[in-house]
């Protein structure tokens, strides 16, 4: 809530310490004013700032008092005005989600502005966008005290209510859709998504995503114009969800509504204005490329062999170097030498699917494992507990599924285990655990029954799967 007045006479009241520091305008809010809240910082406040002293006659007081302060240890959630009618359990995973989950949907956290941070304080105008966040807070805590070994847990318990609760209310919302509401409807159907890949990366995907591109579809409509302050949020939810559908196409099989020819450049434009938050660090070129790639694996036409290697000429005349340096946004401490290698992990992955789609395309025997060593080069320079390594699931996953190699099996394995056990960066996520299961599944597979004549095509195997699996 806003501060209260002084009286007519009286100077404003000052802006708080970290708004100070940053030389940004502060609202003055109480009891922590929306800038800190933005941007998942602790609110310093507007008095005098306490400090430890270095005297030893008074180490261990603060300045400014004359005696030892009880330091009161209660959790910012519980103090927080936007969400104190929510209980003490959903209060913690607002906070969870805002401090935790909102690092780990984004390739670099940023002091000033995280784009599904600011989405937060909406979620009291916007009920089905409350209890999708509340989900996900329970669901990602779930996980980080092992409710996959105990799913009797409360946590684990307060997700599944939380999320029938908020697809009930989306429901409702679809149902009386108005143009002040459809972005915060598509912002909570993707997070409806993360919710799945949380999980385990199965679920209901596929009818998330596919009710997500619709609304994307209204929102280009002039009529529907967003707030400017939301615009960037609202582009960076909308490429998670583009990115996720080119993603579990390639992948899984599954059959998505065909793009027109304007949605698809519109939506690859939504790709670029996104890019600097993008945790994927995929250059939006080969993700149309990869898109484009997917549907070759069912055509059976004269022409497929050329479009597979003129796919293959775009992706290799991609400038990965000029297009991390042209990406706009990106912090000052981001690291620019890592986002090169992880691109470049994905072209030549890109390239690596392109002739499991179409093997014929292959120029010669050793092309698929040359492809491999490329790709597994870029990833070796990605450290482990780097914030981009988050970025590297799906270039690791599909190398890792191709290589015979039991020292390139073994890397594939550890890395992709590290992500969720090593990373403080990313934290354990469903999915990567349900990717490597399939992957050590398809070495057995073909380990214990070598194809005959030949090499067993692993992708067309996936995508004959009933079960399909999101891995992105």
């Amino acid at each position: 809530m806003p501060a209260p007045g002084r009286g007519p006479g009286a100077a404003p009241s000052p802006a708080c310490h970290n708004c100070r520091r940053r030389r940004l305008r502060c609202d003055r809010s109480l009891p922590s004013c929306r800038k800190c809240l933005g941007s998942g910082q602790k609110c310093l406040g507007y008095g005098p700032l306490l400090r430890w002293a270095n005297a030893p006659a008074v180490r261990g007081r603060l300045v400014g008092l004359g005696e030892r302060l009880e330091v009161s240890r209660i959790s910012p959630p519980l103090l927080d005005p936007l969400v104190n009618h929510l209980d003490r359990r959903a209060r913690h995973y607002v906070h969870h989600f805002a401090t935790v989950v909102c690092r780990v949907l984004v390739s670099f956290d940023q002091e000033d502005f995280n784009p599904f941070r600011v989405i937060i304080p909406l979620a009291t105008k916007f009920d089905f966008l409350e209890a999708i966040i509340v989900a996900t807070g329970a669901m990602h805590t779930a996980l980080l005290h092992g409710a996959k070994d105990q799913p009797g847990r409360p946590e684990m318990i307060d997700a599944l209510v939380a999320k029938d609760r908020a697809i009930r209310l989306l429901r409702s919302a679809i149902d009386n859709i108005t143009p002040d509401s459809q972005a915060m409807v598509l912002a909570a159907t993707v997070f409806l998504i993360n919710l799945d890949l949380i999980d385990s990366g199965k679920g209901g995907w596929q009818v998330h995503i596919e009710a997500a591109s619709a609304l994307m579809s209204c929102l280009q409509d002039p009529a529907h114009e967003l707030d400017r302050s939301l615009t960037t949020s609202i582009d960076t939810i909308a490429a998670d969800c583009l990115t996720y559908r080119v993603l579990g196409s390639a992948i899984s099989g599954v059959a998505l509504t065909s793009w027109a020819g304007r949605d698809l450049a519109e939506f690859f434009s939504v790709l670029r204005r996104a890019e600097a938050y993008s945790y994927h660090c995929c250059p939006p070129e080969i993700l149309h490329i990869l898109l484009s790639a997917s549907s070759l694996c069912s055509d059976d036409g004269p022409a497929r062999v050329p479009e597979a290697l003129a796919l293959i000429g775009r992706a290799r005349a991609l400038d990965v170097v000029a297009w991390v340096h042209s990406i706009r946004g990106l912090s000052a401490h981001d690291d620019l030498d890592i986002r090169v290698r992880i691109a470049l992990a994905h072209r030549a992955t890109a390239c690596l699917y392109i002739l499991l789609a179409v093997p014929e395309a292959a120029p010669s025997p050793s092309s698929v494992d040359m492809l491999v060593r490329e790709v597994l080069e870029h990833l070796a320079a990605v450290p482990i507990d780097h914030m981009h390594l988050k970025g590297t699931i799906w270039p690791t996953f599909v190398v890792g599924a191709q290589t015979d190699d039991p020292e390139q099996r073994a890397w594939c394995m550890e890395r992709m285990q590290a992500v969720s056990t090593m990373n403080r960066w990313m934290c354990p996520w469903g999915y990567i655990r349900t990717a490597v299961r399939m992957m050590q599944d398809l070495w057995d597979a073909r380990d214990r029954e070598p194809a005959k004549g030949g090499r067993r095509n692993w992708l067309l195997e996936l995508k004959s799967m009933r079960e399909k699996c999101l891995i992105v």
